[in-house]
């Protein structure tokens, strides 16, 4: 039986290094896609989405950092910066826009969309939620929005939860037993909040470069 804990915000420090994002079967088509495009993949518009801590704000940043992105979140103020944007003042092309489920101003989104259009630039956005399931009131907008190119990443299975919590531990430089890894995995919730919490947690209690046993894990998660 899984362990249920109510998991807490913990910041970590983001890593302009590809090789610090954990890749798995779960955002290997989201990391591949967003490789070739815009270069190879002909699309304006496109949105990541997944659940919370699932890596969506890292590869997005990822992905602004390659192409020297404007990176907006959704509680920036976004009017200000798209007023200069429409009117000629930035020659920018790339930008993201983070947990773009959150904008409540349908007319704000329409007026984005409609900007990236006629200037033909990229805009990748990150959501928790499918746009179709955003709460938008205008049909114009719910129109635009539903023909936006969708990249999901999946919620892990039992097998990718293991490699992930394997490859999140070796960042981290702590070794261990694949008896005390498939332990963590089957004890905490298969969430990416969990398993950022928990390793983050073990991150704290454990010297770098050291073996975690599976008397300190336990005592750890059984908190």
């Amino acid at each position: 039986m899984k362990f249920h804990q109510l998991t807490l915000p913990i910041s970590t420090a983001f890593s302009s290094k590809k090789s610090d994002f954990v890749v798995s079967s779960c955002n290997e088509y989201a990391f591949d896609w967003l490789e070739k495009w815009p270069q190879k993949i002909e699309e304006n518009f496109v949105c990541l989405v997944g659940e919370a801590s699932s890596g969506k704000t890292h590869l997005s940043k990822l992905w602004a950092t390659q192409h020297s992105a404007d990176f907006l979140t959704a509680d920036s103020d976004i009017f200000s910066k798209w007023i200069s944007i429409a009117s000629g003042e930035s020659e920018q092309k790339h930008f993201v826009l983070d947990d773009a489920d959150l904008i409540e101003d349908d007319i704000l989104l329409f007026y984005i969309y409609n900007t990236i259009k006629e200037k033909n630039a990229y805009l990748l956005l990150t959501a928790k939620k499918n746009p179709c399931e955003w709460a938008l009131s205008l049909p114009d907008v719910q129109s635009r929005i539903s023909t936006i190119s969708i990249l999901s990443i999946n919620r892990p299975n039992e097998d990718a939860e293991i490699f992930i919590i394997e490859k999140m531990l070796l960042q981290r430089g702590i070794l261990a037993k694949e008896n005390v890894v498939e332990y963590i995995a089957n004890t905490i919730e298969r969430t990416y909040e969990a398993m950022n919490y928990w390793i983050n947690k073990i991150d704290r209690s454990t010297e770098k470069g050291q073996k975690v046993s599976m008397q300190s894990v336990k005592k750890i998660i059984q908190l």
